[in-house]
């Protein structure tokens, strides 16, 4: 048996090792560990400590997208930005504009006596991040947290705006995902009229509170009820007049349209892997007559994985061909939206 061929790292040629570089950086959303017991960005983080060039190809890879967990993880983004305006005044090689590398943000928290306990204090975090949010073309946002975040970013753009009357509204938000809605919360009535970040927002989507709305969406995907009226209260909510921009709403659940196991199910520690459902409406065509809009009626399809299907002009079904494991109550969905299983 002939020995096996030995070499270190650093006889590999430059181009290959970028390329390792570049795909070792890649966080890793979809492992089946917590984040709590594996940080996903570690690999990312290590590589930034290796040296300059391994930082410049890891840093982006780290910074694609960013999800904000706990108020540690919002303090120490908002240092992290801190730091790179240091490094800016200081002309040094080691300032990378965010905003040119983040495109996905997602902020949420799953621990709601320490998150009313610091609410006081979120503004002195959420500031140093408004650039980022604005650029960011996908935000993902719990639901508890949409009014703060909101008025955050328009309180730091009336503040510039007010110096110069020609600043536009510069967000390049694309994409709002807020998560664990439900459909008896009426989450934009405290927030201002005429908000200008909702105004410039084309696709609205909400992840649903599984707990509170998974039974009914389970039966939405099975064909069995209609869509039209769980959601009225959700059209009922949204502020139309502002949010001229607006051409979808769409709603993301599990897709539960077989037997499954109840037990694993309500286990969080188990859960279930599950494939993810997407009902997508065409709000320009809700706009025009929302007594009319064509919303089907059961019993209808059942769109099997990796299939969409349209059931009307307004409403579509879509169902990903890759699981993410969920279970029923106190469920939090930064997981999956990091994923990229929710888009």
């Amino acid at each position: 048996m002939e020995p096996a061929i030995r070499f270190r790292f650093s006889d590999l040629p430059l181009e290959i090792s970028l390329i390792i570089f570049e795909y070792a950086a890649e966080p890793t959303f979809s492992q089946k560990e917590k984040y709590a017991d594996k940080n996903p960005y570690a690999t990312a983080l290590s590589l930034c400590l290796v040296s300059r060039l391994a930082r410049c190809i890891a840093l982006p890879k780290l910074l694609h997208t960013i999800s904000l967990r706990r108020y540690r993880s919002l303090n120490a983004f908002a240092n992290a930005l801190r730091m790179q305006k240091a490094y800016a005044s200081e002309k040094s090689d080691l300032f990378l504009d965010y905003t040119s590398v983040v495109k996905r943000v997602c902020i949420s928290h799953n621990d709601l006596r320490e998150r009313r306990a610091r609410d006081s204090t979120m503004q002195l975090y959420m500031i140093p991040l408004v650039p980022v949010l604005l650029a960011a073309p996908a935000l993902a946002i719990d639901c508890y947290y949409l009014g703060h975040v909101v008025q955050i970013v328009e309180d730091v753009w009336n503040s510039r705006a007010h110096l110069n009357t020609d600043y536009l509204f510069p967000a390049k938000t694309q994409s709002l995902t807020i998560m664990g809605h439900r459909t008896d919360w009426e989450i934009f009535r405290h927030i201002r009229r005429g908000s200008v970040f909702l105004a410039s927002i084309p696709h609205l989507t909400y992840l649903i509170n599984i707990g509170k709305e998974g039974d009914t969406f389970r039966d939405i995907s099975r064909g069995l009820i209609s869509p039209e009226h769980p959601l009225h209260m959700w059209m009922h909510d949204i502020p139309w007049a502002c949010m001229q921009s607006l051409k979808t709403f769409s709603v993301v659940y599990p897709h539960l349209d077989a037997p499954y196991d109840v037990a694993a199910y309500i286990d969080d520690s188990r859960g279930l892997d599950l494939h993810v459902e997407r009902l997508t409406i065409s709000t320009s065509l809700f706009r025009q007559d929302p007594a009319s809009f064509p919303w089907v009626t059961p019993p209808f399809p059942v769109t099997r994985p990796g299939e969409k299907r349209i059931l009307s002009d307004g409403v579509s079904f879509e169902v990903t061909h890759s699981r993410a494991n969920f279970w029923q109550f106190f469920y939090m969905w930064d997981k999956v939206w990091a994923s990229g299983l929710t888009d």
